[in-house]
């Protein structure tokens, strides 16, 4: 569905992103690992055309991103970055209707079903008791469930999350976790999401794509890989580990 090819970003004289290639495909979660400053966050921006690649594309069904107007490409591809940019006083219900702009005209405004529509993105998440109430008042962790059910609401066939579950408890970061991972494979949708804990990834995604240095270092289905595969990978990523395996899932620890 998403074809990533040779991309190589910056942020000024500084390579971030360098030569980094992959597909993901529709009815998959797929999992963006790697330490702080690997490049997760900035190859994220680019394929969401959030951000200019130095070279390289990004090819939806043959498309480039690149070469499609904001509100086309929002109607293709959601992304749910690491931090918000709501700075102002707006109800929790209006953040979610965000999710419907690309659809609507210059003069239009929400009509009632799509009210209803980000009402039911909020049930969701859990959220829906906190509709009417000021943004800036929840709680970190509220706020990144209001910001999943916005993407929810956009509906695009390309689903990006930057570190959606970075705010949250233990059993909100699985239920949102699992509540994506639904989501992509009942509405046969395409999933990228950044990750911290490779945990997280073994226990949700069908993929996993291993950033090191701004270079790909893995790629790799997890029904194709095992034990073995799995600790000489992730050693190298994160030193000092030890893979379980249990009930024929993978643990990772310290």
């Amino acid at each position: 569905m998403l074809r990533v090819e040779n991309i190589k970003a910056s942020y000024g004289k500084e390579l971030i992103v360098d030569d980094v290639s992959f597909t993901i495909e529709e009815g998959e979660l797929t999992a963006l690992l790697g330490l702080n400053g690997a490049g997760k966050t900035t190859l994220l921006k680019v394929i969401s055309g959030l951000l200019k690649q130095i070279s390289g594309r990004c090819l939806l069904e043959d498309r480039d991103i690149h070469q499609m107007n904001d509100k086309l490409r929002a109607r293709h591809i959601s992304f749910m970055p690491q931090r918000y940019s709501i700075v102002y006083d707006t109800k929790v219900i209006d953040v979610v209707l965000m999710g419907i702009t690309p659809y609507l005209g210059p003069f239009d405004t929400p009509t009632k079903e799509q009210r209803e529509e980000a009402l039911a993105s909020l049930v969701i998440v859990g959220m829906e008791d906190y509709a009417a109430e000021n943004f800036r008042h929840l709680s970190e962790g509220q706020k990144q469930l209001v910001l999943v059910a916005r993407n929810l609401l956009q509906d695009a066939e390309i689903m990006f999350f930057d570190e959606p579950d970075s705010a949250l408890d233990f059993n909100n970061s699985h239920m949102i976790l699992s509540m994506i991972r639904d989501v992509i494979k009942a509405e046969d949708k395409a999933g990228l999401i950044t990750l911290h804990d490779p945990n997280m990834a073994l226990n949700y995604c069908d993929k996993i794509i291993i950033l090191k240095n701004g270079k790909k270092y893995a790629d790799f289905y997890l029904a194709d890989v095992g034990y073995e595969f799995l600790k000489d990978v992730f050693i190298q990523i994160y030193d000092d580990i030890k893979v379980l395996e249990h009930d024929e899932r993978y643990i990772i620890i310290r």
